[in-house]
């Protein structure tokens, strides 16, 4: 049974592009146990990714149930999830999804409109209203490719939910939209962050199916009879509106404070520094925080996505991570002459959708092992240059506290710290956006005042990586090369892209 106490569990629900995982979280934030259960993905054409939310419900269900199942003495005090951001999910009246797929965070295939509304918009309105240039993650401009290419889910919706709240509303029946997922929409003003009816109406948006906007720590209702029957969750359980995933994970490695900068590596790596407004640059974008302020940030959308498929390339699906990083331990900085460029599915900003992935310098002398270096250096050298303008308007003094994945490996964070020359700090705890999920909870049942409090009380750090001069030294020389081939590439990949989308078009 349920009780509120100091001492009772947290159940955090994180909602990842690759699994859905339910786990226990203790009064000090440490995880009791963790479910997990695996998401499949779809890729209908280049850069087209989608999955299902009825599969994220199935699994995060299961997950629930075997979770409870293995700790059936363990006092519940309330249930908070996060989840991967940017997938809009339309739900009609009767609480049926209006499409069976929802377009995920890295999906491209809105590249056209995003492209029209800067155009239209203009890069100083643009950013000042809305805090973001405009990209195809952004569920607003997806929702404008809705308009053009499937008005009938979009017209047939009455709520527009992301990842977490369809998880949400599965579990207490109510709808909510919390201000992390709402702040990068294209959808919030900036200014006002409120809901902004006129850019919904630029995008062909009803403003109606738009919720209220409440803070992460709102306690939305309450766990149904039906749920609590198939999960063992305690019926009338408090729900919490959660966070989006990064802002979650963000908040839950222990970063919040302004100046503060954040290295997340999970499928993708989000590097990020905090501020009280945002940076407003058509080469950045931010996100809110959990606790209301701003993170202007970069991304690499494929890091440990690209660390998956060279595994897939050249080992086989068994082979750990921890397998793969000493395999790359053994070769020298700069992977004997061997580059990668780690666009698998294109870039937000950049070049967009037409971004391809290479290698370059491969020759017969390079192996398996080179070939992990490679995918390693070249996420890092790609962060380098997708954060310049952030960099070059907020100084980045580190250290930089990492967690999540990538967290995981001493070599990587190694890497990315001489690719920077800025010391990195391991999170005392990698699942950080379990422990964001805890924090936000126990704000909301009231054992802390503020969110910012108890993230404090229950993050910390493991030790600091430094930057090796000699690695820097590669890495510096290095970075110009990578740039050039970035630059080299890009008529290249823009003809085999439009040849890609002749074939989708006619093959």
């Amino acid at each position: 049974m349920s009780r509120q106490s100091h001492d009772g569990h947290i159940v955090a629900l994180d909602l990842g592009t690759g699994s859905a995982r339910a786990a226990l979280m203790d009064a000090s934030g440490q995880i009791t146990g963790v479910v997990s259960r695996p998401l499949t993905t779809r890729y209908p054409k280049h850069g087209w990714v989608e999955q299902s939310p009825a599969e994220w419900w199935t699994a995060m269900s299961h997950a629930i149930r075997e979770l409870i199942s293995r700790y059936p003495h363990c006092v519940i005090d309330a249930i908070c999830g996060c989840g991967h951001m940017h997938a809009p999910v339309l739900i009609d009246n009767s609480g049926q999804t209006t499409r069976p797929t929802a377009m995920l965070w890295n999906d491209k295939r809105a590249t056209d409109q995003a492209a029209s509304l800067n155009d239209r918009i203009g890069s100083e309105s643009r950013e000042a209203q809305f805090a973001n240039p405009a990209t195809p993650a952004w569920p607003g401009v997806k929702l404008a490719w809705l308009a053009a290419h499937d008005p009938a889910a979009l017209n047939g919706a009455t709520s527009l939910l992301m990842p977490k709240d369809y998880i949400n509303f599965r579990l207490c029946g109510e709808i909510a939209f919390d201000w992390t997922e709402a702040g990068s929409s294209f959808l919030m003003d900036a200014t006002t962050r409120q809901w902004s009816p006129g850019q919904a109406a630029m995008l062909g948006v009803d403003a109606g199916i738009l919720a209220p906007l409440v803070a992460p720590w709102t306690r939305i209702g309450s766990v149904q009879a039906g749920v609590a029957d198939a999960t063992g969750l305690p019926k009338g359980l408090p729900v919490f509106a959660g966070a989006g995933d990064y802002p979650c994970a963000v908040a839950g490695s222990g970063v919040t404070a302004c100046g503060a900068a954040s290295d997340i590596t999970g499928t993708s790596y989000l590097l990020t520094t905090i501020g009280e407004s945002p940076i407003l640059d058509p080469n950045v974008m931010n996100v809110m925080t959990v606790d209301g302020k701003w993170g202007a940030f970069a991304v690499v959308d494929a890091a440990g996505d690209a660390i998956r498929w060279a595994r897939s390339m050249v080992c086989d699906e068994t082979t750990s991570f921890e397998t793969l990083s000493g395999m790359a331990q053994d070769i020298p900085p700069g992977a004997d002459g061997l580059i990668f460029l780690p666009y698998l599915t294109g870039e937000r900003l950049g070049y967009g959708a037409a971004s391809r992935a290479a290698f370059l310098g491969l020759s017969s002398r390079h192996g398996p092992a080179h070939v992990v270096r490679a995918v390693m250096e070249g996420v890092a050298l790609a962060m380098r240059h997708a954060s310049n303008s952030i960099r070059a308007k907020r100084t980045l003094n580190g250290p930089v506290i990492a967690a999540a994945g990538g967290r995981r490996s001493d070599l990587w964070m190694q890497i990315k710290a001489s690719v920077f020359d800025l010391p990195i700090q391991p999170a005392a705890e990698a699942e950080s956006g379990l422990v964001g999920c805890a924090a936000i909870a126990r704000t909301g049942l009231g054992h802390y005042e503020t969110v910012t409090e108890a993230v404090a009380a229950m993050t910390g750090v493991a030790g600091e990586i430094y930057p090796d001069p000699e690695m820097h030294r590669v890495y510096n020389d290095l970075f110009p090369t990578f740039e050039a081939a970035k630059t080299a590439l890009r008529p290249i990949n823009q003809y085999l892209s439009d040849r890609g989308t002749q074939h989708d078009r006619f093959g």
